[in-house]
């Protein structure tokens, strides 16, 4: 996939993953495969956003984060966990429910990626988009069904609002 631009890559990714964990819903016992493909891809997906995007935005803001940042990864931590169990149709549900409303935040009107396109030149978005292209796949771990494992989304939530709000920049 050949993108203009970081954004497009990712909207056509949030596609892509919506579509995989459709597939991976349609039987009733899960397609493990499709699921398999859908965790690995979302994982990778957080990383890019987390690691490429985020960081280069601010930058350009001179250190200071999006606003919504914190908020994003919250959601990032409560998916991510919510892939360290083994997937059944209930816990995709579960994911499938905070990803659409993840996805809205980043996608809708006034979501992140417009106000990313807003903050960075067409050049960047496109340098970006490259870096997105060819970011590696993410090792992936077992499934695990220990203690404290999360299998809800409130449950995932609660548990990824608990982590520290990044400092503000001093003086400003």
């Amino acid at each position: 996939m050949v993108s203009e631009s970081i954004v497009s890559y990712l909207v056509a990714d949030h596609a892509r993953l919506h579509a995989l964990l459709d597939r991976a819903m349609e039987t009733p016992d899960l397609d493990p495969e499709a699921f398999a493909e859908f965790r690995r891809g979302l994982l990778r997906h957080i990383a890019i956003e987390e690691r490429v995007l985020l960081p280069v935005v601010r930058e350009v803001r001179g250190g200071i984060p999006l606003d919504r940042a914190h908020e994003l990864r919250i959601d990032h931590a409560a998916l991510t966990s919510l892939l360290v169990p083994t997937p059944d149709l209930a816990l995709c549900r579960e994911i499938l429910s905070l990803l659409t409303e993840h996805d809205a935040k980043e996608e809708g009107r006034d979501g992140v990626y417009e106000e990313c396109q807003r903050r960075l030149s067409d050049r960047d978005l496109a340098r970006l988009a490259q870096r997105a292209e060819s970011f590696p796949q993410v090792r992936v771990a077992r499934h695990f069904d220990g203690p404290n494992v999360h299998r809800t989304a409130k449950g995932a939530l609660a548990s990824a609002r608990r982590m520290r709000s990044p400092r503000k920049v001093e003086g400003r």
